[in-house]
């Protein structure tokens, strides 16, 4: 009897818990428009870039995810799978498809970020690091959505991050990818 009521309880608990999510609001697509480094930190940025809207997100990440990103942006196999690479088995070993992430606030200057998989009909969503989430969704092709609240609004160009941001981003071309020990 306590057994049972207990199980029921935790199971409607976790539908709660997986129904948060951003129904109400209308999240822009974002494709990578490159990485940057922050001269004065040294620590890399993902310059996520909307269509509609228009705007541009600085992504602060860490040196090892900037380099799992950079690794499946320009198609690099490392001998032994990374971190996000062995996750993706996981998805795929278990029946489990990544429908999107999402970055959704800004809290005390950090992004939060969640994302939004299933496994037959059931849906569920999990909160990540917003680096995390954009190597995963690189690795399964799903779409990185952006609440569109955050984004640096007009011409997502480098001239305008450097206006709003400062001179102090130095974006990094494909070419230089290749060179990053990854």
């Amino acid at each position: 009897g306590c057994q049972r009521r207990l199980g029921k309880k935790r199971k409607k608990e976790r539908k709660v818990l997986y129904s948060i999510g951003s129904m109400h609001k209308e999240y822009a697509q974002a494709m990578i428009h490159g990485i940057a480094i922050d001269q004065e930190s040294q620590l890399p940025i993902v310059l996520l870039e909307t269509g509609r809207p228009k705007g541009i997100l600085p992504v602060p990440v860490g040196p090892s995810e900037a380099s799992a990103i950079i690794v499946e942006i320009e198609g690099v196999h490392p001998p032994r799978p990374l971190t996000h690479d062995l996750i993706c088995e996981l998805f795929h070993r278990h029946q489990l498809a990544l429908i999107r992430s999402e970055i959704c606030q800004k809290v005390d200057e950090l992004y939060t970020s969640r994302l939004y998989y299933r496994r037959g009909l059931r849906r569920y969503s999990m909160e990540v690091r917003p680096s995390d989430a954009i190597a995963l969704s690189l690795r399964m092709r799903a779409p990185i959505m952006v609440n569109p609240e955050l984004l640096t609004r007009g011409d997502p160009s480098l001239e305008l991050f450097r206006y709003l941001h400062g001179d102090d981003i130095l974006l990094l071309e494909p070419e230089d990818y290749r060179n990053h020990a990854v």
